[in-house]
């Protein structure tokens, strides 16, 4: 009966000591297996590059430029990505690069799987000729300064403007806000049938001329009320019209307009 005893006892501890074997061998193949997965996890990007790099389904083989006129502006940056695996563009990156250059407004970035990218700019567009001292320049409405437009016969010519390096002083942006105005109601009040606006010169809120197209006619304004003052110099011009009087400039510089006629004294408008 001992001897018995003593061999339950035996193999007692036996399964024990087997039992804190097991559970320190699951403890340290979780902790591996753990390890592991933190391992790849971490390095999850670097075995997708390794994994994925040379694919040739994902190799960028077409990009799209809408509008076509923009590559030539944008050639440089297409030449870098040129070859590049689609599911590694850096599309954020690139429209950054594409959105910095100056004639550009801006533009989208698009994946067309598996291997075309589509990009859609928005150009700027020149608004009006500033002529100043320093040379000519081709000014959007925002006052960037763009690169000469095939057809610039027809821009405003406006001189009075100060210019930095690629775009109007900071200070002298007030002056656009004007010329947008002065745009906007000269084509509401229809002032074309009378007035053919060639250039403005604008120094001052109190110093801003309108010259019309091979004529020494002009209109004389102010920083003040442009809407109300336009719409009275579209009565003077009719009135004028309707008498086949000719004249020489108008003054709206105060409540009411003044003109100055051809070889006749200078008298109020009603």
């Amino acid at each position: 009966m001992p001897r018995q005893k003593t061999d339950e006892r035996i193999r007692e501890l036996k399964q024990r000591a087997w039992q804190k074997r097991k559970k320190k061998i699951k403890i340290f193949l979780y902790t591996a297996g753990a390890a592991v997965a933190l391992l790849l996890a971490l390095n999850a990007r670097k075995l997708l590059t390794v994994l994925l790099w040379d694919i040739k389904t994902f190799r960028i083989e077409e990009v799209r430029i809408v509008p076509y006129n923009a590559r030539p502006l944008i050639t440089g940056l297409l030449e870098i990505e040129a070859g590049k695996n689609m599911l590694f563009l850096d599309v954020d990156g690139l429209r950054e690069q594409i959105a910095g250059i100056r004639e550009v407004e801006n533009c989208t970035v698009r994946k067309i799987y598996p291997s075309t990218v589509e990009i859609n700019v928005t150009l700027r567009k020149p608004w009006i000729i500033l002529e100043n001292g320093t040379g000519t320049f081709y000014v959007d409405r925002t006052g960037k300064i763009l690169l000469p437009p095939e057809n610039p016969e027809n821009l405003l010519r406006v001189t009075g403007i100060s210019v930095s390096e690629n775009s109007l002083d900071a200070g002298e942006l007030w002056k656009l806000e004007v010329l947008k105005e002065i745009e906007k109601c000269y084509n509401l009040q229809n002032l074309q049938k009378h007035f053919s606006l060639e250039s403005i010169r604008i120094v001052k809120p109190t110093d801003i001329v309108l010259n019309e197209t091979a004529s020494t006619r002009k209109i004389l304004l102010v920083n003040e009320d442009i809407t109300g003052k336009l719409e009275k110099l579209r009565a003077v011009l009719e009135e004028c019209e309707r008498d086949g009087t000719e004249w020489d400039y108008v003054d709206l510089r105060f409540e009411n307009p003044y003109v100055k006629y051809t070889n006749i004294k200078r008298v109020p408008a009603n």
